[in-house]
């Protein structure tokens, strides 16, 4: 056994415990059949292993072997003896599928990289095309306890308003239930974003913008309530060309360095 096998000092982890460990880290797997997919031959485990430290896991070649096995069980693999494996149909498939997953979660994190005015308002204008849409959508599909929860949101008062209105949108894009709608509110309202919102307030506060833009709220969730898909779509496009034009006059007067650095101070640039 190499010192690679061990489980790091103090971890209170055994061998086996570390086995049962890499055998099911995601992020190894996908790295290893991305590997074997671009390979005209079959793949042994001292090339797998090669390639799994290059891409930064501290592997001994046994455990990356006990990973083939279970890759082999799982009918993802084929073993062709000394020679090595290849991946089977579905394994294939899995990497193609992987790697498409791994390409998509770039270019969400790019197009979330806000480093300047111009990348937020391109932000809230691809919000825009979105959320209409989830405002549709929800006036035509939400449930009686997400109305309740809406309803609830736009009428808190106090400290929690600050959280409701981060909140707020990402709650109509779930009413949707259109589950591309949710997928992309999802990763536009993520937490991680929270401070983006935040930004978007203070924009609002010094815009005196704010209390018209609560009262938006109210007014798309009136319409949600009753039904009023025609009416949720267009004051969801009122309410956010609204932002974008606040935020641009912010910006044009002489505030776009306060953007900027707010923007880089919260990773979002």
């Amino acid at each position: 056994m190499t010192y690679l096998d061990k489980a790091p000092y103090g971890s209170g982890n055994t061998p086996r415990d570390e086995e049962e460990t890499v055998r099911h880290t995601p992020a190894m797997e996908s790295a290893l059949l991305a590997f074997m997919s671009v390979q005209e031959g079959p793949v042994g485990a001292r090339a797998a292993t090669r390639h799994l430290r290059e891409c930064g896991f501290d592997l001994s070649e046994s455990t990356v072997s006990r990973l083939l096995n279970d890759l082999d069980e799982r009918a993802l693999t084929q073993s062709l003896g000394r020679k090595g494996r290849i991946l089977t149909e579905e394994g294939s498939r899995v990497a193609a599928n992987q790697q498409l997953d791994s390409r998509r979660a770039s270019s969400f994190a790019e197009a979330l990289a806000l480093r300047d005015v111009h990348d937020l308002i391109d932000h809230l204008v691809g919000r825009r095309g979105i959320e209409r849409e989830a405002a549709r959508a929800a006036a035509l599909r939400a449930r009686p306890e997400e109305l309740t929860r809406l309803r609830a949101m736009v009428e808190t008062t106090g400290e929690a308003r600050w959280r409701e209105r981060l909140a707020f949108h990402k709650l109509v894009g779930q009413a949707s239930h259109n589950k591309q709608i949710q997928a992309i509110s999802t990763t536009l309202f993520d937490e991680r974003l929270d401070m983006l919102e935040r930004l978007l307030i203070m924009i609002g506060i010094k815009q005196d913008a704010l209390l018209r833009w609560d009262q938006e709220h109210r007014d798309i969730v009136a319409s949600i309530s009753d039904r009023d898909a025609d009416g949720a779509e267009r004051l969801m496009v009122v309410h956010l060309d609204g932002m974008i034009r606040e935020t641009e006059h912010f910006a044009n007067s002489g505030n776009a360095h306060v953007i900027h650095t707010l923007l880089a101070e919260n990773d979002l640039a």
